[in-house]
């Protein structure tokens, strides 16, 4: 695997680093020629120090991504935010360059348009993901209560059946519509079907013969599963304030690429991106501010320099070029 370029990317990138940031390399490599015959290349090899996938990232903590050169540009034709941020970046983030890097730097207007569709997709995500997670997280512990209440207070034990209580979570659903919903299904012991009634909450049903243990046990682990960054939302009234300045950097990224042809690192918004990370910024404003970059976004894009498509035929060119010389030189 031979090495195209490596780049120290993320929060030290954007200028808005703590000292409690990780440390994020992105790189681009080229295959083995081996892989490349037996058609096994992997698109993306990734490396992490984090032991718990769930934890959240700590300053000790380094993420290393590297993408095979037929990967890196397809995501860079695509106009996906992390192969901008390569493509961009400044040489002194720059760790290690080849030949191939400097000449894909040199090229770069072959690769870039006035499609920021993936941009604005990306801002959605980040503008929604923790605050639907945080809403989940909610659903499953006020289900968990009420388990935990009506095993207790009236089945008498959590080892007992759903269908003990079952007008009362009928009830309970009634009135959290929004949270929850009851599903009729159908078991089938030895050839035999047997009406089931399931409780559903989040996607997952548990059907009335469970008990409220078991029940209550599986919902807690769906929270574990969504991990600390969206128990903190859920804390901070549904707002991950690190996904909201993701939002509007990507934004106004966006809006600069297709004004200038351009992205520039550090973030010239720095200081706001960092005040919104630190909850510092009412939520109203945030908001306010990502949807007044959508309407100028919009109205770049039919003004911008950067053409309609980028080059496929010369990215083409330049992914054989290194795949051949891969397999015939080495």
């Amino acid at each position: 695997m031979r090495t195209v370029v490596t780049i120290q990317t993320g929060s030290h990138l954007y200028g808005t680093n703590l000292p409690t940031s990780d440390t994020d390399f992105k790189g681009i490599h080229i295959p083995a020629s081996t892989d490349i015959l037996l058609q096994r290349v992997k698109p993306v090899v990734s490396k992490t120090t984090k032991r718990n996938p769930y934890a959240r990232n700590t300053a000790a903590d380094t993420d290393f991504e590297s993408f095979a050169l037929h990967q890196f540009m397809k995501l860079l034709l695509e106009g996906q935010t992390g192969p901008l941020d390569m493509l961009f970046a400044p040489d002194r983030w720059v760790v290690e360059a080849s030949d191939t890097w400097r000449s894909i730097v040199e090229n770069q207007r072959l690769w870039l348009s006035r499609d920021v569709s993936a941009l604005l997709g990306y801002c959605r995500q980040q503008s929604t993901k923790y605050g639907v997670r945080s809403t989940r997280i909610s659903a499953l512990r006020e289900v968990i209560v009420l388990l935990d209440q009506l095993g207790r207070e009236r089945a008498g034990s959590l080892s007992e059946p759903l269908r003990a209580c079952w007008g009362e979570i009928e009830g309970w659903v009634a009135l959290n519509s929004d949270k929850a919903r009851l599903v009729a299904g159908v078991d089938r012991p030895d050839g035999r079907e047997i009406p089931v009634r399931f409780l559903e909450v989040c996607g997952r049903k548990v059907h009335d013969g469970v008990s409220f243990k078991q029940a209550r046990d599986l919902f807690q682990k769906m929270i574990d599963r969504y991990g600390e960054r969206s128990l903190q939302a859920e804390q901070n009234q549904g707002v991950d304030w690190k996904a909201a300045g993701h939002a509007v950097r990507v934004i106004t990224e966006a809006e600069e690429l297709l004004t200038t042809g351009q992205i520039t690192f550090s973030r010239p918004d720095a200081p706001l991106l960092l005040r919104i990370r630190g909850g510092e910024v009412p939520f109203e404003q945030v908001v306010t501010t990502i949807e007044e970059g959508y309407r100028r976004v919009e109205e770049c894009i039919s003004r911008s320099p950067l053409p309609e498509h980028p080059d496929h035929a010369a990215a083409e060119e330049l992914i054989r070029a290194e795949y051949r010389r891969e397999v015939v030189e080495r």
